[in-house]
């Protein structure tokens, strides 16, 4: 089996160092997905039936900003000065 050229674009993309072998294995896993995906090729999609149904989309409410009614002072030990105090990440 040839390595698709895929496999190694993909890798190189991901910065990865793959043996003929995993470029092998790979190249069947990628194969046996796009095999896959040719089968919605063979869905009937041309029923009148299968148009968009619209009567159980959901209404939410609107998006609106408020204040809340929580700050960081109430709930919080950890701040100084407005900013939440953290142990160093950096020594």
């Amino acid at each position: 089996m040839s390595i698709p050229l895929d496999v190694k674009k993909i890798a190189q993309l991901a910065r990865l160092e793959l043996s003929p072998a995993e470029e092998e294995k790979l190249g069947k896993k990628f194969q046996a997905i796009l095999d896959y995906m040719e089968l919605l090729n063979e869905v009937d999609v041309s029923a009148p039936g299968l148009a968009k149904d619209e009567s159980h989309q959901q209404l939410y409410r609107p998006d609106v900003a408020v204040d809340s009614p929580v700050h960081p002072e109430a709930f919080s030990p950890y701040l100084e000065n407005h900013f939440f105090k953290v142990p160093p990440v950096i020594e």
